[in-house]
């Protein structure tokens, strides 16, 4: 028995409560230590640690890596760029507000440009502002340099160290949720062709869409935390793309059983194509699980109940039942015949995709 939609809703609570509380630990810890170690290291200005940490410190391990590494290659850009700017410019307000606006405006088109580099101007600004006369540009910068390179540093290992979110593990939940959100609609549509009557699965696409995209942004967090050695194993990204595709096969059936089928063909071929689509729903409930717990086996049924329903479409081809029905009908079932075939190769490919993320993985359960 499926989960009510109240007991969802209970456990979604709970999940964003634990995850807000392990977040607001881990940067309490990392301020804790970056807090710490600039008083022991004596740092001329350790607070910008501390500010650091709270920057790049992110829900998972590698979107943090991520945020240190650009922040670090930000300073070091703005802090060079300042630099300059400071043995140039003499210490006269007017000249201070125009080197200010100068390197402002080469920081802000290199980050246009770059990205990563969207803090260099603030960096930049600050060493112009804030640099003391007594203190020389060149220990100042390096000064800025090695506490928030201190503060990225910290960021990462608490985050790695502390109850750690890996976001491969949350890729792998995210993705048997997109799965298990599959279930319905392709019980949905399989109802449509026993009853006749017609099943619009629009919003619940649009649902799963919105989902995908979601599971390609921790993707991206997947590849910056290998591509750091901070985690081992590659991720096949080909999961994600073969979820789209069975994802765009639902929407195409949806729009084939937006209008119900005349019940001559119905008669003929709706069970069995019922047949079909609640079989790729177990199917899919199985890899979701299988996501989840770590074991996928063979499902034999899916292309036997497809083989049942090309049998039954042949029959009604070459009988008289195939008469009565409008031409454009006709065309849809062809459709609807080309779609579960797609379907099911494009099922195929998932088992196959997720067989070899759980051999690859196999030490790495997925997180719910």
């Amino acid at each position: 028995m499926a989960p009510s939609s109240d007991t969802k809703s209970a456990f979604l609570n709970r999940t964003r409560l634990r995850t807000a509380w392990v977040q607001a630990l881990r940067v309490m810890v990392a301020c804790a230590v970056a807090y710490g170690l600039s008083h022991v290291l004596a740092l001329q200005q350790g607070y910008w640690s501390v500010f650091t940490v709270l920057v790049v410190m992110q829900a998972s391990t590698g979107a943090t890596a991520g945020a240190a590494v650009d922040r670090l290659v930000a300073t070091v850009a703005g802090a060079l760029l300042g630099a300059v700017a400071a043995l140039i410019t003499p210490h006269e307000p007017l000249a201070i507000g125009i080197a200010l606006v100068c390197t402002t405006g080469v920081g802000s088109f290199a980050a246009a440009l770059h990205p990563r580099l969207r803090i260099a101007a603030l960096t930049a600004s600050i060493v112009i502002l804030t640099r003391p006369m007594m203190v020389p540009v060149e220990v100042f910068v390096l000064n800025r340099i090695a506490e928030i390179t201190l503060g990225g540093v910290i960021g990462v290992l608490v985050s790695l160290l502390v109850l750690p979110r890996r976001p491969g593990h949350v890729l792998l939940g995210r993705l048997a949720g997109v799965a298990e959100a599959m279930v319905p609609v392709l019980e949905g549509q399989a109802g449509a062709l026993e009853s006749g009557e017609g099943f619009s699965s629009t919003e619940a696409t649009i649902a799963l869409r919105q989902a995908l995209v979601g599971a390609e942004t921790l993707l991206a967090e997947v590849k910056q935390e290998r591509s750091l050695r901070l985690a081992r194993g590659a991720f096949p990204e080909a999961l994600p793309r073969t979820l789209w595709r069975v994802r765009n096969d639902i929407a195409q059936i949806g729009r084939v059983l937006d209008a119900p089928f005349p019940e001559d063909a119905l008669r003929c071929m709706g069970p069995q194509g019922a047949h079909v689509l609640r079989q790729e729903a177990l199917f899919v409930q199985a890899c979701a699980r299988a996501l989840r717990e770590g074991a996928l086996g063979d499902w034999p049924e899916a292309q036997q109940a497809l083989d049942a329903f090309d049998a039954a479409f042949a029959e009604m081809r070459r009988g008289e039942a195939a008469r009565p029905v409008d031409f454009d009908d006709i065309g849809r079932l062809f459709g609807l015949s080309n779609l579960l075939h797609r379907l099911r190769q494009d099922m195929g490919d998932l088992g196959e995709r997720i067989t070899e993320i759980l051999r690859g993985e196999a030490e790495e359960p997925s997180e719910s």
